[in-house]
């Protein structure tokens, strides 16, 4: 399994195809992924939610749970540009990462004929068709943990440990040290005692 770029779950290898392709520099392309992968974390549950209320394809749970793969509208894509403050410079290139890393995670039937993941509403026809890109957020687990008090990539080390991969492969997954994969699993483990403790206090 390819290794993963710093906070996301797209590897890296993924993000420095495109970065080739599209002459862009590799480890600042990884930053802006890294960065709108980071950020979407409190607002993926709205996207994949407002999504699944129209035609669109069923969003793609990927990269052992890590991740979404949801289809957007363009003005849903610019408005997230937008609002995380993605430099206009790289804009085109983290499209290009987020439609690679989810053709070669989706189904060869969700895909264009120019091998990136796409699609459009299954009632559209013609001129009508909306056109709709692949955008991948963190799952809706890495965001509820995350909203109870774990850090992202404590988030992502639990995940992957509740899917049963043990410290060495989740260390290969997140790309870090198995030492570090222990110090997360440590400190969560801290949380958790805390909040049982805290629970005990307000309960007496």
């Amino acid at each position: 399994m390819p290794t993963v770029s710093l906070d996301a779950p797209i590897p890296a290898t993924t993000i420095e195809r495109v970065a080739a392709r599209s002459d862009a520099d590799a480890r600042t392309l990884s930053k802006a992924v890294d960065d709108l992968h980071a950020s979407l974390v409190d607002g993926s549950d709205a996207i994949l939610e407002r999504y699944e209320t129209t035609d669109a394809p069923e969003s793609v749970a990927v990269a052992d749970g890590l991740a979404a793969v949801v289809f957007v509208d363009d003005q849903t894509w610019l408005q997230t540009l937008d609002a995380h403050d993605v430099p206009d410079a790289l804009r085109a290139s983290v499209r290009a990462v987020h439609a690679a890393f989810a053709a070669e995670v989706t189904d060869a039937d969700a895909r264009g004929t120019d091998g990136d993941a796409r699609g459009t509403d299954a009632n559209a026809r013609g001129a009508d068709a909306v056109h709709r890109d692949p955008l991948v957020l963190p799952s809706r687990t890495v965001g509820e943990l995350v909203r109870v008090g774990l850090s992202t990539r404590q988030a992502e080390v639990q995940v992957l440990h509740d899917a049963g991969l043990d410290y060495a492969t989740i260390a290969e997954r997140l790309d870090v040290a198995e030492s570090t994969v222990k110090v997360h699993r440590h400190r969560i483990q801290e949380k958790v005692a805390n909040a049982k403790r805290l629970l005990d206090v307000v309960e007496d």
